[in-house]
């Protein structure tokens, strides 16, 4: 399967997309003000012990506790299940890993069950486990890989080989196990000589993680638009797999790199409630409290034959469309999805099968339920952190939470952004730009940092100023030039 990744490096923001055969699957994002600790490891301290939910909340140092079940608690004894109250006490000291992101007033959800990403296997202190990527189809290597993590396993740890260790070497996979224990040696020191709560472990930036996650044999091309991104990337890759540097690739241009391939469309099309199809036919997103729901509708499509061959032809390609969707827009938990009806067995089996076949691309765990009579479909995706709508909207004031737009930090973003553009791309010595309340509140307290840096880094004067003609959130670039013709526009509107 041909792959690229795309990346967009700016001073405020980290963004990329994945695309697989020219289409984009998956979005990335890391915010400079973002808290983002999924995969964190903390020494934590026990604040109450639960018994009725079998259950704790435990301090990590966030705003929120973290919740801890009785579940995902790590027993030495597996023979003897145990009740939270005689596992934990309030005041206790562990080590917890963060595997959900807080999200809404819930806190982030833990476990004392730690995993370890490396590069081609995935470390788990204390369990005693050997698995193998479901994504290596291969019997024969499976077996291979199986046997290689038998051997080269530590003592009481245990070992996931992951799909890029397809292909590679005992002495590959050995080394990549030594270096990710080296790490849980490091993070246990840690733990001895800190006080609780307190962070030991980080997950690397968003840019590593990538590369760590998703680069294999099939990434045909990376492009960014920061050389020295560019340059960190090519030297990190070269160490995992000598000669695949030069899959990466430096966006010269002074375009948008996500405006130039197109990325731009997808990502507002994947906050949009509707989706067309290619046929005609659309899918409607909604989401709940308890789930997400999508609906299929025939729309403009009215087909060629039959109302059973149009309904299966929607179905088929909605099946795919919603398994892309979901993969893009990060849709985690329950999702319901009502497909048009179908008089005919066999094309609801041919529906579901699609839809399984689809999913299967998904790094994240996905199971399909068999397809109702009235044509519905559960599915469950594993939730890990927040939904794209999550992190790039918030509901709205005017309609009270009924529709959303797009956050202020987003709107935000998208004005210095636009800043670094034209510092970027413009010789001109001074930049003026008015903005309303709300973005004005904004750039006192968080934003006017970054365009100092802007202003260092360019060599250039930026100055902008609060127009109470303006909404509260939009903002206008008033002139870019010499500082005394734009400083005298910026007068004329104050």
């Amino acid at each position: 399967m041909r792959k690229e990744l795309v990346i967009d490096v700016s001073e405020i923001e980290v963004r990329a997309a994945l695309l697989e055969e020219g289409k984009v699957v998956e979005f990335f994002f890391e915010r400079s003000t973002d808290l983002h600790i999924a995969g964190n490891i903390f020494k934590g301290i026990v604040e109450n012990v639960l018994p009725g939910i079998q259950s704790a909340f435990v301090n990590i140092g966030l705003d929120k506790n973290a919740f801890l079940f009785a579940g995902d608690m790590l027993l030495e004894d597996k023979e003897k299940p145990r009740r939270i109250e005689e596992l934990l006490h309030p005041g206790q000291e562990l080590v917890v890993q963060v595997t959900k992101e807080p999200m809404g007033t819930k806190g982030a959800r833990v476990s004392t069950k730690i995993t370890l990403p490396g590069r081609y296997v995935v470390l788990m202190p204390g369990i005693d486990f050997i698995g193998v990527s479901h994504r290596v189809s291969s019997s024969s290597e499976r077996e291979r890989l199986r046997k290689i993590a038998e051997n080269c396993r530590p003592q009481g740890m245990g070992i996931i080989v992951r799909t890029v260790a397809e292909g590679r070497s005992k002495g590959e996979i050995e080394e990549d196990i030594q270096t990710v224990v080296r790490l849980w040696k490091r993070i246990l020191e840690k733990a001895e000589v800190v006080a609780a709560p307190a962070v030991l472990y980080e997950e690397a930036s968003l840019i590593f993680t990538l590369i760590r996650d998703l680069f294999d044999e099939e990434m045909e091309r990376v492009w960014i638009n920061s050389f020295l991104a560019y340059q960190k990337m090519q030297d990190f890759i070269e160490s995992l797999l000598p000669g695949f540097g030069e899959r990466v690739h430096f966006f010269e241009s002074r375009e948008n790199i996500f405006e130039h391939f197109g990325i731009e469309k997808e990502l507002a099309r994947a906050l949009s409630r509707k989706v067309w199809l290619k046929s005609g036919g659309y899918l409607v997103f909604d989401r709940t409290e308890a789930m997400t729901v999508v609906d299929v509708n025939t729309g403009k499509f009215v087909g060629k034959k039959d109302l059973q061959e149009t309904v299966l032809k929607t179905n088929l390609e909605a099946a795919e469309e919603i398994a892309r969707q979901v993969r893009l827009r990060d849709i985690g938990g329950i999702i319901l999805i009502d497909f048009i009806d179908m008089n005919k067995k066999e094309h609801r089996k041919q529906v579901i099968k699609t839809l399984e076949n689809s999913l299967l691309k998904d790094r994240t765990r996905c199971s399909v339920i068999d397809m109702s009579d009235l044509g519905l479909v559960e599915m469950t995706r594993k939730r890990v952190k927040k939904g794209l709508d999550y992190f790039l909207q918030e509901p709205c004031s005017n309609c009270k939470g009924e529709g959303k737009v797009l956050s202020l930090e987003t709107i935000a973003v998208g004005f210095l952004r636009k800043l670094e553009e034209i510092c970027r791309n413009s010789s001109a010595e001074f930049v003026g730009a008015t903005v309303g309340s709300e973005l004005k509140q904004y750039l006192d307290e968080i934003g006017g940092k970054f365009i100092e840096r802007l202003e260092r880094i360019y060599k250039k004067k930026i100055e902008w100023k609060f127009d109470d003609n303006l909404p509260p959130r939009r903002y206008s670039i008033v002139g870019v030039g010499s500082e005394e013709e734009v400083r005298k526009r910026l007068e004329e509107i104050a």
